[in-house]
């Protein structure tokens, strides 16, 4: 089993860069770490950067931090607006919302392989002085919390009061519950599994394949010339039909022609739905960068707890802390029946666990735009005093 816990070192501390501005306390920063990281695939990073944003202060006792774990195609902005773009979980992350900054001290890393600071393949290999691309080894949602872990050193956070994640974030949560359970006071998982589904592996590869597919991508040698947008424009719009449901598209678009004209039998863009995936495909132009959906959808399919640890249960062996699965009623990708086995791996060695079961026609995406629901659970969660090891909560 993997999982051995890294005693805390803060004496060879990384370089580390910050800005800050005053909205919501808002700051930015990039850790840079000039030790070599051990990857899951066997190689290392021989130096490597993280970067971040937190939110509001943190406490004289260091006992108040947040981690904030995002999804795919998310970054450390999780909240405040830059540039004039808000946080991809600004609804959720703030003075009085569900992850109320006025108490809580939250940290948002970019994840290794990201492509917003943090080292992935448009990051420069000190060996070359050029691009990675596609020769960075590959990441795995482990080595993302490693390098999580390293952060929260520099931070001088040795506990978290809670670590939290959705989709890709929800596996980040997971694997630290099994890394470092000492580590997390209480952890929130939201629209994620144990491991990838076969169907999910598979969506992953026919995107993959829209990427490689243009010839701008060239091997993922494209930082000096033209970037693959038509294969990212392909992926975003296969992508739309996978976040968005039948109903959802069905309530939006109907069979509406474009401006109401009349049907002009050509195979130009003639239905909403049709004008709709065409904007969809221009506005991923430049928006990600392809190689680094390459990398973290890769990620995602060789996340599997049972592969890694033996079992669920040897995977959560020595957690204790109380733990909050949210999942919907309406999301095919990570469907409640699934999570239940984490709530039942939990419950036989004895932590505690609550499993809400909420509905709402966003499916999968409605933990990023439908809070409602999610809100209260989440907030009185995280103000709840610790229960002992032995209580279980009932999944509603």
């Amino acid at each position: 089993m993997r999982n051995a816990a890294r005693p805390i070192n803060r004496d060879a501390g990384p370089d580390r860069s910050c800005a800050a501005d005053g909205h919501l306390g808002r700051r930015s920063g990039t850790a840079r770490f000039e030790t070599p990281l051990a990857l899951e695939c066997g190689h290392e990073l021989p130096s490597f950067e993280i970067a971040y944003e937190t939110y509001g202060t943190l406490n004289a006792q260091r006992s108040n931090a947040i981690l904030i774990c995002h999804g795919l195609t998310a970054n450390q902005h999780a909240a405040g607006t830059v540039a004039g773009k808000k946080g991809w979980w600004d609804v959720a992350v703030g003075p009085g919302k569900m992850i109320d900054t006025d108490r809580y001290f939250v940290v948002s890393p970019n994840v290794l392989g990201g492509g917003n600071g943090s080292t992935g393949p448009r990051s420069t290999d000190p060996h070359t002085g050029r691009p990675y691309g596609m020769r960075l080894p590959m990441v795995t949602i482990g080595d993302m919390v490693e390098s999580q872990a390293h952060l929260a050193d520099v931070l001088s956070i040795d506990a978290f009061h809670a670590v939290v994640g959705g989709c890709m974030g929800g596996f980040q949560a997971l694997e630290w519950m099994a890394r470092y359970p000492e580590r997390t006071r209480r952890t929130i998982i939201i629209s994620a599994t144990p491991r990838v589904s076969t169907h999910t592996i598979a969506l992953w590869s026919v995107m993959r394949r829209a990427i490689r597919s243009d010839p701008n991508w060239n091997g993922g040698d494209y930082y000096a010339g033209a970037a693959p947008d038509a294969g990212m424009g392909l992926l975003a719009t296969f992508g739309a039909l996978y976040w968005m449901s039948r109903d959802v598209l069905a309530e939006k678009y109907g069979l509406r022609t474009v401006a109401d004209r009349d049907l002009g039998f050509s195979l130009e863009s003639e239905f909403a739905v049709e004008a709709f995936l065409d904007q969809v495909a221009c506005n991923a132009q430049g928006k990600f960068d392809a190689n680094t959906l390459i990398y973290l959808t890769r990620a995602m399919d060789y996340f599997d707890l049972d592969r890694s640890y033996g079992s669920l249960t040897q995977a959560f062996a020595a957690v204790t802390s109380p733990t909050l699965l949210v999942s919907y009623e309406t999301d095919w990708r990570y469907p409640p029946a699934e999570m239940n086995e984490i709530a039942d791996a939990l419950r036989t060695v004895g932590a505690c666990v609550r499993h809400e079961v909420l509905n709402s026609r966003y499916g999968h995406g409605a933990f990023l735009c439908d809070v409602s629901g999610l809100a209260p659970v989440i907030a009185e969660f995280l103000a709840r005093n610790e229960p002992a090891p032995t209580q279980i909560f009932q999944s509603t």
